[in-house]
């Protein structure tokens, strides 16, 4: 998930553009590389049983939360309507005749 974010979805082209990037894994996941990373804390957590990495994922939750106030201000219903279509942090596949998902995602 997080290659696809990183080297993929050319995130670079969209933020030179100063448009909103809905496709590839972004129309499975708001937010892949956040993701990536609380999945990473959770399962060495869950290994290493040491509780002060559980910070990490409270700080990553508190950056998310931040950034997308400041997408939601940048982009408006934009941003909203692409909230209502795909979840936060867990991937999940838009629903099959969504014209403006799962069509991006697979093209």
């Amino acid at each position: 998930m997080w290659f696809l974010a990183v080297f993929r979805a050319k995130i670079d082209d969209g933020i030179t553009n100063n448009h909103l990037v809905t496709d590839g894994v972004y129309a499975l996941v708001r937010n892949p590389i956040y993701s990536a990373f609380l999945s990473v804390c959770t399962g060495t957590l869950m290994i290493y049983g040491n509780l002060w990495l559980l910070i990490l994922s409270v700080l990553y939750w508190l950056f998310l939360t931040a950034e997308e106030k400041w997408l939601k201000n940048l982009y408006g219903a934009e941003y909203e309507e692409y909230c209502r279509r795909v979840n936060r942090c867990i991937p999940w596949f838009p629903k099959i005749g969504d014209s403006t998902g799962s069509k991006k995602y697979f093209q």
